[in-house]
């Protein structure tokens, strides 16, 4: 092996080496940002969605010691520097001894919690990482390749024609994807005049991402040619740009999808877009200064030559990842956070590839640039002024089109980041609803002072207690219920029988639309602080005190949230306690479970008080259950086979359940309640997801509810009127004989009474609607017919006739309802600010944030 092929081979080694450890500080330092931030500490710290996170965590220490190894390989010529006994080196290996000794006999990952310490040690991994990244030999670059070719040659800026050749590339590999995404959901694919426009809209945002991208490169690469140090002064300019990009993203990415704003965000976002800068920069330069030092020793190589041939592996592999990279994440994706992610360093890594197979340099003037640029910049506007025109085949309005834009961003991730980086986000600032609703959301520290009692005085009831089971089946949404939509529907057979035997409410909601506050507001039946958990908690949880009282044996999936609700040490009966992960839990295995624990009871005359949420339909459900695939699962129009799938196994699960009960002789004296925590958005009105927004599908929940024929013969019911998830247990309270529900803004009511005066003496009220990620929040009017939604970043608000408009896709909203709705929303949280003697701006995340 030549003395250049091998010094090409050590480049390559140490990137890898580089990337190797630069990975183990970001992720500590993005761990760290998640355990301080109350809601993320809440759902992926003490709940981790996936397997390697518990496992970093236990291994702290000993991934220190590796990844300070490997930095150590990779930035030194560890025996020459030895020898010499370099200064820089020698302190760098103490350091790294100090911090690795204090690791290894204190790790603070395992016992991280949501305080200022998590955001100290977030920032302090960022400062190991671009600490590590400068760290290095002084004679390093020299002898990776040499700088003085770097320094010197006249190589001219960078090929408009390139850019345009990756813009183009880019740009049809994910539209591929795109389209590859659809046949799997639809399995058929067909060409139309509206997709045609969405490709060009694509290659026009691509194109014109590459032109600004370029423009800017050469015009730093044009100003530092004519300074006495060009190679300092382009990196200088170059790597600004890069972390004032990174800088932006990250403030926009926190603030729009986490609510965290103000100095210590500003601060965050700085240091890791500072750290990520110089990372990139010891993992791109070598490599460049090899291609630069390579170049006048070979003649131009063919395109398609075999020296090439690792170039085009990679371009290859690239493709691959990039085309299942909607199904490789899944999901599992967060605003768009990953797959944006993922795009980009498709861009670079693309972008890499490209220029080495055609690394063609041009000669333009700082003229010829800027002309470039603004003859680029008014032939995109135009198209976007004239896409009334032109896009007739996506809508016959701005707003529609622009819809169409932002749905077919969520199959194609790299157009929805150029979209986005090219002025079709909304950009604001935090004005003063923001802040109030912030003031609100995710707040720190919740010490109540009031805690939550239905009825004035709660005493064992009297006569036969019947048990109780109830059912929440996460992410679960009416419409894939044949009890709600016999016409669509013919795979739940055993929950439709059950629906027919019993009270099924057509206009059941949610407050929250997401898990961490809707589990705590069905135990206690009530509006609760927006906090990860209210403290104590005991003094809200009403279902488990209600079952204390008579004397229920408590049974509970002991699923993430309740592990935060109940200590270790709670007498009750706890299953699945070797789920791991929460997106593990899983019906079948749950009911299994129960039925062996029901039957193995010593006294089974004693009334069970079960509870379980399995995550069968949830999006980020992990079980053991056979795919779709295998059982040749067809499709149904209009609906997620994932969902269709994983709802009919949950029906086939809890119908099983229902059999054992009738052949114990419990069914007929059992409560059984069907619903789910929240819904979800599947894509088909180009919305996703749940938790960060408020739609219909998303709050619009099932709710059944069985009872004993003895008990439900004297009782009278409305099922058409709305009812919430914080109705369940002030119901249970009712149908056991604890009455009257004491009737407060902030309580859920009975859905049964024996009379129906009884019953209309509980009042209809407007239903507060709340994200549990971010201030978001809305009202439900009117027996559910109009739904008013506002965003705290970018402040945005829409209003919905959901009579005329069921899915919610025509914002009626006029600056009177607007005006009247967000003062509505502010008394709903100064009640429940009140109730519990909570301040805002003493304990909320605003307050720990504020700029």
């Amino acid at each position: 092996m030549s003395g250049f092929e091998d010094r090409a081979l050590r480049i390559w080694l140490n990137t890898l080496l580089r990337i190797a450890w630069g990975t183990y500080f970001v992720l500590t330092s993005l761990y760290c940002i998640l355990a301080f931030l109350p809601y993320t500490f809440c759902a992926f710290i003490k709940a981790p969605p996936y397997p390697w996170m518990p496992w970093f965590v236990r291994h702290q220490a000993g991934l220190f010691w590796a990844a300070s190894a490997v930095a150590v390989a990779s930035n030194w010529r560890v025996r020459e520097s030895w020898s010499r006994r370099a200064r820089g080196f020698l302190a760098g290996l103490g350091l790294l001894a100090m911090a690795g000794a204090y690791l290894t006999f204190r790790p603070f990952l395992p016992g991280l919690e949501s305080t200022p310490a998590a955001y100290g040690w977030s920032l302090a991994s960022l400062l190991a990482l671009g600490s590590l990244s400068l760290w290095r030999s002084g004679s390093a670059e020299e002898k990776d390749g040499p700088s003085a070719t770097y320094e010197t040659a006249d190589e001219g800026v960078f090929s408009y024609s390139g850019g345009l050749l990756i813009a183009m590339v880019v740009s049809l590999i994910y539209m591929g994807g795109a389209w590859m995404r659809v046949y799997s959901e639809k399995r058929m694919l067909g060409f139309h005049s509206a997709d045609a426009e969405l490709a060009f809209w694509s290659l026009v945002s691509h194109c014109s991402i590459a032109i600004v991208v370029l423009s800017a490169l050469n015009l730093i690469y044009l100003i530092a040619a004519r300074t006495r140090k060009p190679r300092a002064v382009r990196f200088g300019l170059t790597g600004g740009l890069i972390v004032a990009g990174l800088f932006s993203a990250a403030v926009h990415f926190l603030n729009g999808a986490m609510s965290f704003d103000g100095w210590a965000a500003r601060v965050y976002a700085a240091g890791l877009a500072l750290a990520l800068t110089l990372w990139g920069f010891s993992l791109v330069l070598p490599l460049l200064a090899r291609q630069r030092a390579q170049a006048p020793k070979e003649a131009p190589r063919n395109f398609f030559s075999w020296r090439n041939l690792g170039t085009w592996i990679s371009i290859t592999i690239l493709a691959a990842l990039a085309l299942a990279s909607r199904s490789l994440i899944g999901g599992e994706d967060w605003n768009g956070f990953v797959g944006s992610t993922w795009a980009l360093v498709f861009w670079v890594a693309m972008s890499l590839c490209i220029i080495r197979l055609r690394p063609e340099r041009a000669k333009y003037s700082a003229a010829a640039v800027v002309g470039t640029l603004l003859v680029s910049a008014f032939v995109y506007k135009g198209l976007q002024v004239s896409e009334i025109f032109w896009g007739k085949p996506l809508g016959s309005t701005d707003d529609e089109i622009s819809r169409k834009f932002e749905e077919y961003g969520q199959r194609d991730a790299s157009f929805e980041l150029a979209h986005h980086v090219l002025g079709n986000g909304r950009a604001q600032k935090c004005g003063d609803l923001c802040r109030i609703l912030r003031e609100h959301t995710n707040i720190r520290d919740t010490h109540i002072r009031a805690g939550v009692d239905l009825v004035e005085t709660l005493t064992r009831m009297q006569g036969q207690r019947p048990n109780i089971f109830i059912f929440v089946i996460d992410s679960m949404r009416p419409d894939y219920l044949g009890a709600y939509n016999p016409a669509h529907v013919d795979y739940t057979p055993n929950l439709d029988a059950l629906a027919r035997d019993s009270v099924v409410f057509k206009n059941a909601y949610t407050h929250y639309a997401g898990t961490s506050l809707s589990e705590p507001g069905i135990w206690s039946g009530a509006l609760l602080l927006h906090t990860h958990l209210p403290q104590p908690f005991e003094k809200v949880n009403s279902l488990q005190t209600m079952a204390q009282v008579d004397g229920y044996h408590t049974v509970v999936s002991y699923d993430t949230v309740l592990r935060q609700m109940f200590p270790a040490s709670q007498d009750m009966i706890k299953l699945d306690t070797n789920k791991g992960l929460w997106n593990q839990f899983e019906a079948c295995s749950t009911v299994q479970q129960l039925e062996s624990t029901l039957d193995g009871r010593e006294n089974k005359s004693d009334p069970v008080l079960f509870y379980a949420q399995p995550m069968n339909v949830h999006q980020f459900a992990h079980n053991d259950m056979p795919s779709p695939a295998s059982q040749h699962w067809p499709s149904r129009a209009g609906m997620n086979s994932r969902i269709t799938y994983e709802v009919h196994w949950v029906d086939s699960c809890l119908g099983g359940f229902f059999s054992f009960l009738k052949q114990r002789g419990m069914y007929d004296n059992s409560i059984i309640v069907i619903a789910s925590d929240h819904g979800d958005a599947t894509g088909e009105f180009g919305r996703t997801s749940h938790s960060t927004s408020i739609w219909p599908e998303i709050m619009h929940v099932p709710l059944i509810i069985h009872l004993p024929p003895k008990m439900r013969e004297h009782l009278v019911y409305d099922d058409r009127r709305p009812s919430t998830l914080t109705d369940i247990t002030p119901t249970l309270f009712y149908l056991l004989g604890h009455r009257p529900i004491r009737q407060n803004p902030l309580y859920g009511r009975p859905l049964f009474a024996e009379t129906r005066q009884e019953l209309d003496a509980y009042p209809k009220r407007d239903l507060l609607l709340a994200s549990d990620v971010r201030a978001v929040y809305g009202i439900l009017t009117a027996d559910g017919r109009y739904m008013y939604v506002t965003y705290d970043f970018p402040e945005e608000s829409y209003f919905f006739d959901l009579s005329t408009d069921p899915n919610a896709e025509r914002n009626v909203l006029t600056p009177a309802l607007k005006r009247h709705y967000d003062e509505e929303i502010i008394e709903h949280l100064q009640l429940i600010a009140d109730y519990y003697g909570y301040k805002p701006g003493i304990g909320s995340l605003l307050a720990q944030a504020r700029h």
